[in-house]
């Protein structure tokens, strides 16, 4: 199961460093459960595809640096450094996280995502800019 957890890890890595939603759909199973510590609040598959999209169209770079994983029984726990840019190329502040990450069949099946909540401040007020404009 190490192995496993350890290459749906990378992958998922390399879905947020491409800003690719269609990777991460793929590597989520269809129940997965996606929990912020910053809210308190879970998330289902296409709620936190929809938030990873709307986090995509604001950057123009995006990926997870420094990552230590520790293996776990189904999983892994990654601590890593999100960093990027936004897309009018000014840098993201760095966001040193970590995630405890759950596998079975192929599939990520649950998230558990913590941070500091203000390293997280200029995100989010960039989400809710976006999430005010009008639709096109």
């Amino acid at each position: 199961m190490t192995t496993e957890a350890n290459a749906l890890a990378d992958a998922l890595g390399k879905a947020i460093g491409d800003r690719d939603v269609e990777q991460v759909r793929a590597l989520y199973a269809e129940n997965i459960v996606v929990w912020h510590g910053s809210t308190n609040v879970e998330q289902s598959k296409e709620e936190n595809v929809g938030l990873l999209a709307a986090v995509f169209a604001i950057t123009s770079e995006l990926g997870y640096k420094d990552i230590v994983r520790h293996d776990i029984a189904d999983g892994v726990v990654q601590q890593h450094r999100l960093a990027g840019k936004f897309d009018d190329g000014k840098p993201i502040p760095d966001l040193l996280a970590c995630l405890i990450i759950k596998t079975a069949n192929g599939k990520i099946t649950r998230i558990d995502e913590y941070f500091d909540s203000a390293a997280f401040g200029e995100m989010a007020e960039r989400l809710q800019a976006l999430s005010a404009e009008p639709a096109a």
